[in-house]
């Protein structure tokens, strides 16, 4: 027991500083990508599964093996969190955010069954007893939903720059904005050398404020390139 617990928590330890680095954001994940590393998964599954038949896999590898998986799932979404959290903090404070019951009240009310799900899960509620699979399946979802409670639907105007979904966009590298359509804003930003752009949707009694304060953000980086070319 002791060595699952030290490699766990090990594991736990990794994880948690990889997903603080921020190797991956949302907006890499491609349906390609995802579909790739869903089929892996599965094939992995599949092998051990076929071992534990013909006994190469026994039950004490497997549930060492299992706990380390939902260890480093922990700390990857534990450490995302935490840096999210940050990155928020170092933004300021919110400028404008489209709010309304589907961007505010739904998701954080699925997080907290998620998260509520994850601490029965660990068996602290019950009179289960406590192992290193249930202990580590249930931070493991717990740590899901503390993501998903630092991740807005709608992208978020602070006074250091945007936040979308989990990437912050400096307003140094926001580029132009325009009206799509009646209601829907694009926004065009620079990363990593290119143009990119999203759309977002605003409601017409805040059409008035956003067009305001980008139009300000603008001029204001208009007089920062003329001060740095004098």
């Amino acid at each position: 027991m002791l060595w699952i617990v030290v490699s766990t928590i090990t594991v736990s330890l990794i994880s948690i500083y990889a997903g603080h680095s921020r190797l991956l954001h949302i907006d890499q994940v491609t349906l390609r990508r995802l579909s790739i590393s869903l089929l892996l998964v599965l094939f992995v599954f599949l092998i051990l599964q076929w071992m534990h038949r013909i006994g190469l896999f026994p039950e004490a590898a497997a549930g060492f093996t299992m706990a380390n998986v939902y260890a480093s799932l922990f700390g990857f979404f534990f450490g995302a969190a935490i840096q999210q959290f940050n990155q928020k903090k170092e933004a300021g404070k919110i400028l404008y955010v489209n709010r309304s019951f589907w961007t505010d009240i739904l998701p954080n009310v699925i997080v907290l069954g998620v998260i509520l799900f994850g601490i029965q899960r660990t068996s602290i509620l019950s009179d289960l007893p406590f192992t290193p699979i249930r202990i580590t399946s249930g931070l493991s979802i717990i740590a899901v939903g503390l993501y998903g409670l630092t991740i807005r639907l709608v992208p978020e105007f602070r006074d250091k720059g945007l936040i979308l979904l989990d990437r912050m966009i400096s307003w140094e590298d926001f580029m132009a904005y325009s009206w799509y359509s009646e209601g829907v804003i694009e926004i065009e930003y620079k990363h990593n050398g290119s143009i990119k752009s999203f759309k977002t949707m605003v409601p017409e009694e805040d059409e008035l404020f956003l067009e305001k304060t980008l139009s300000k953000k603008i001029a204001e980086k208009l007089e920062n390139d003329e001060f740095e070319e004098v």
